[in-house]
């Protein structure tokens, strides 16, 4: 059994989904945790590196994520991440800087055009996205090729779904519990694996993952990782307000951004 523990409750899920074909049982049970909601928002502690900070989380539901991170101690705001449906702003505001990026030149991908933001929230939530059609539901289950592995000894793996797109493919992994572990994003020589675990249920029959680790590693094999931790995250209305640059705030590039993320890892 595995059990999960919230602010609200603590529920140990019992019996797991196994048999000579466990991978549609997962599936569907993955696909039965997308509901509905307004805004989800949480305190989050970020590690990039070495360095680990404090800061907040809000994610709008087909609207936007936005991504606070406080000053150690002090514990002010010194940098944010907004992404829209449109693009993504990075604010170092210690610095007096940012810089806006379009969200489709993220992913590459142009199944997903239109579509970004919805396929950035499901990262987020540990949900499956299918290009094209979007948050898969129980119809989607045969858009996946589907494997089961054994371990070495003899008890079952993981269930892979992977989706193979024209010149990408995106694997996920469901443990034996039906909770999604790892989303894998693989295109044009690079990759970015999505890892999420301590599943926590914030409202009855709604799950979040509240711990969550990124892996992004480009065509020469050089990767850069980043952790999430959730605390306490809850569902409702969104109280997060938009940034707006004034007259002391410079435009930059992202390799200017991008330095100065380099130099709080190090």
């Amino acid at each position: 059994s595995l059990v999960f523990t919230s602010c609200h409750t603590t529920k140990v899920v019992t019996g797991t989904l196994t048999g000579a074909h466990p991978e549609k049982a997962r599936f569907e049970s993955v696909v039965q945790n997308n509901y509905k909601y307004e805004a989800m928002q949480s305190k989050v502690k970020y590690s990039l590196g070495k360095t680990s900070l404090n800061g907040k989380m809000c994610l709008e539901s087909g609207n936007r994520l936005c991504m606070q991170v406080n000053a150690p101690i002090i514990g002010f705001e010194v940098a944010r991440v907004e992404a829209s449906q449109e693009s993504v702003l990075l604010v170092d505001k210690y610095d007096k800087m940012y810089t806006i990026l379009e969200l489709a030149n993220l992913y590459d991908i142009k199944d997903i055009n239109g579509h970004e933001m919805e396929a950035l929230e499901c990262i987020m939530l540990g949900r499956i996205y299918i290009p094209g059609r979007g948050q898969a539901t129980s119809k989607d289950y045969s858009k996946l090729t589907w494997t089961t592995p054994s371990l070495a000894d003899g008890k079952q793996g993981y269930s892979e779904g992977l989706y193979k797109g024209k010149d990408y493919s995106i694997l996920y992994a469901i443990d034996e519990n039906g909770r999604l572990v790892s989303t894998l994003l693989a295109v044009g020589g690079k990759t970015a694996r999505w890892e999420y675990s301590d599943y926590q249920e914030v409202e009855q029959g709604q799950w979040v993952p509240t711990q969550e680790f990124i892996t992004i590693t480009n065509a020469d094999n050089k990767e850069i990782s980043a952790g999430l931790k959730l605390t306490n995250p809850s569902f409702g209305e969104s109280t997060w307000r938009d940034f707006e640059a004034n007259d002391s705030y410079n435009k930059v590039s992202i390799k200017d951004i991008g330095n100065r993320i380099k130099s709080l890892t190090k």
